[in-house]
């Protein structure tokens, strides 16, 4: 459904200034969250898919892919049409996405649970590779989002930023031998912090030269009204 159509079905729905893909709602939009039409997700998330910007008829991989609202959205961009290998490592929240994506009628998606950190890439992965495009959407301390998750700011320790930029950067190599020579792998987190950003990003590229940055875009709560995020694009050679 498009957004004309949604907005005419859903006329207590307006159009989100800047993010045609988006609506808001006063009130909690039960009939079109039922019927599969819409899903609920902070704009900010959009940042990653649309520097993804996935074709239809692609094979994309959604490294780290639970609750699947990324998931669902390139889907949308996509048409419903080529495939997505959404992954994740918690067998519970990948259900969570199976269930997600099947209300909202995804059905280019195939669920695979999987941890990069510690097993080779399955079958299911390795049959569909290599990828066009890669979204990596990594683990991380989510200061992003501490206006919503308010628990954030009592469990982290000044630890956990390089123990998390440790294993950004694990998970970042594991996947470039999946992507295809010029493919596309967009890095994000829902986190301010620079070590687990541009940091990462610069790592990478000292150590995987195969990697060229092509653009960066990031969104501050108290600058943009939205949740704190962080993208990369970056480009395997050819």
């Amino acid at each position: 459904m498009d957004s004309e159509s949604f907005l005419q079905l859903y006329p207590h729905s307006s159009p989100l200034s800047g993010n045609p893909d988006f609506v808001e709602f006063n009130t909690l939009p039960t009939a079109a969250l039922d019927s599969g039409h819409c899903y609920i997700q902070d704009p900010s998330t959009a940042i990653a898919c649309q520097l993804l910007d996935p074709q239809p008829g692609e094979r994309i991989l959604d490294a780290c892919a639970a609750p699947g609202g990324k998931t669902a959205y390139l889907a949308q961009l996509m048409q419903n049409r080529g495939v997505i290998i959404a992954c994740d490592r918690d067998r519970e929240r990948l259900e969570i996405l199976i269930d997600n994506v099947g209300r909202l009628g995804a059905s280019i998606v195939r669920a695979v649970c999987h941890d990069w950190t510690r097993e080779r890439p399955r079958e299911e992965i390795l049959s569909a590779a290599p990828f066009d495009r890669i979204l990596l959407d990594a683990p991380c301390t989510n200061t992003g989002v501490m206006r919503r998750r308010i628990d954030v700011r009592w469990r982290l320790r000044p630890q956990d930023f390089s123990r998390m930029s440790d294993e950004q950067l694990v998970i970042s190599r594991a996947l470039l031998g999946l992507l295809k020579p010029g493919g596309i792998l967009v890095y994000s987190t829902c986190s301010l912090e620079r070590e687990e950003n541009q940091h990462v990003v610069r790592r990478l590229l000292a150590k995987l030269p195969a990697l060229v940055l092509e653009t960066e875009k990031d969104s501050f709560p108290f600058r943009d009204g939205f949740d704190g995020a962080f993208a990369a694009r970056l480009i395997r050679r050819s």
